[in-house]
This record gives C-alpha cells, structure tokens and sequence, in this order.
C-alpha cells in the first residue's frame, strides 16, 4: 500500500488532488492511504511522531508556513519520501534541485497532469528494491521483491520462484514468510496453503488458479477462494465476485 500526504491550506486543492488519486487507483489497482493537512506544521508533526509516507504533495505557499521550510525539514527525517510541489508560481523551480524534489504541479490543478506526475511516482516507489531477506547455510541472501513470482512451502523448506527462471530455497515457514510481507509495497496473496503469490505478475485468474506471467499455473484452495477472490477484485478495483 502507498501511504500519501496531501497539503495545502486550500481545502478545495487537497480534496481535488485526493479524489483524483483515489479514482486513478482504483482505476489500476493501486492500494493507497491518503492523509490530508492544511497546514505544513501538523504534516511535520506526523512526520516527527513516525509516520513513514511514500509521497507527499505539498503546496509552496500556505497562510500559516512556508511548504519549502516544511519539505526541508521533512526531507531531514526521510530522505526517501517522494515531494512533489503543488504552487502557482514559476520562482520556486529552483528549490527542486535543491530537495531533491519529484516533480512540480502549477495551480490551477489539471486532472492529466495529476495522474501522469501520480502514476510516474508509483512506478518509481513499486521499482524501487524492497527486498525479501532470508539465511541459508550461513549464508544472508536478499532479493528484489519485484522479481518473486511466488513461494512455494515444501515439508519445513520455502523455495522462492524467481522471474527469471532461478529458484532459492531456505528454512520456514510459509506463514512466517507472509506476515514478513504484509508492510512491503508488492502485495503478496495466500491462495493455497502451500503457495504465496506476487499479484503484481499473475496474468490471469479463474475460480480455481491462477496463471502467472510466465505461465506457470498454480492452484487456488477451496477454503480461500472467496477470500481471494475478495482481496483480487479490491486490488484491480472491479467488483467483488462471490
């Protein structure tokens, strides 16, 4: 899930941004938490209190703060965090380079330009390595997220199918492996007790498996077909099939 922070002291432009976010998402199927502020103070604060967000939109000049002090500040307890400045002024560009900023969005807000800059930045958040850890004989191995298809439980050992043909194995347990995911920004599905899934590479599904992008078929367990079928459609954004 990307967890985002809209600010601005204009309540219109926040709930303009937001709604054009929560539709595109649903559009693609992209899960997504949004948090709206009024003021760089109260973002701050959150920030401060531990609240890691992926992307912040924040407005330049606001009634109660200057954006550029509260994206400076920001950036010093996360350097990772995505900004992208929303302003009607052309004399803040040269601030970008300065903190490192994702883009710049000019008021009045265009709904095109929104999605594009929006969708640019989940591409950059989903492609950046959240990597999965694991120890075997002694050894620590860590790989790119995005390039697991699925984890396959065998007996008291996990084998991780990769993308690209390879396949590692370990020690655990497949629950184990799932709850360590739940945080990660690849939403991975259970469809069988035996398997775990990256939904991001199953190209098909039915009532009773799943095909995956390179083909390989893997079976959807009677006990947690409607539960998949209810997480698959809340994630594409269709409608919930039972």
């Amino acid at each position: 899930m990307i967890k985002i922070a809209i600010c601005d002291d204009e309540n219109i432009i926040v709930n303009q941004i937001e709604n054009i976010i929560l539709n595109v998402c649903k559009t693609e199927g992209i899960l997504v938490d949004t948090d709206a502020f009024y003021c760089g103070e109260t973002l701050e604060k959150a920030v401060m209190l531990g609240t890691k967000y992926d992307l912040i939109f924040l407005d330049i000049q606001m009634k109660n703060g200057d954006g550029i002090t509260t994206a400076k500040n920001i950036r010093e307890m996360d350097e990772n965090v995505l900004l992208i400045f929303v302003s009607g002024y052309d004399k803040y560009m040269m601030e970008l380079f300065r903190l490192d900023v994702f883009a710049f969005i000019k008021k009045p807000i265009h709904e095109e330009i929104v999605i594009k800059t929006f969708l640019e930045a989940n591409l950059k958040i989903i492609n950046k390595m959240f990597y999965f850890t694991f120890r075997y004989k002694n050894e620590e191995y860590k790989i790119p997220c995005k390039d697991i298809l699925y984890f396959e439980s065998s007996g008291r050992k996990v084998n991780i199918y990769h993308r690209n043909g390879e396949i590692d194995v370990f020690n655990g347990k497949l629950s184990d492996v799932e709850l360590k995911l739940l945080d990660g920004k690849i939403p991975f599905m259970r469809i069988h007790q035996s398997y775990l899934v990256n939904y991001y590479l199953i190209k098909s599904r039915s009532k009773s498996e799943v095909s995956l992008v390179n083909g390989t078929k893997l079976p959807i367990s009677e006990d947690r077909q409607k539960n998949f079928s209810y997480q698959y459609s809340r994630l594409i954004g269709g409608e919930i099939d039972v």
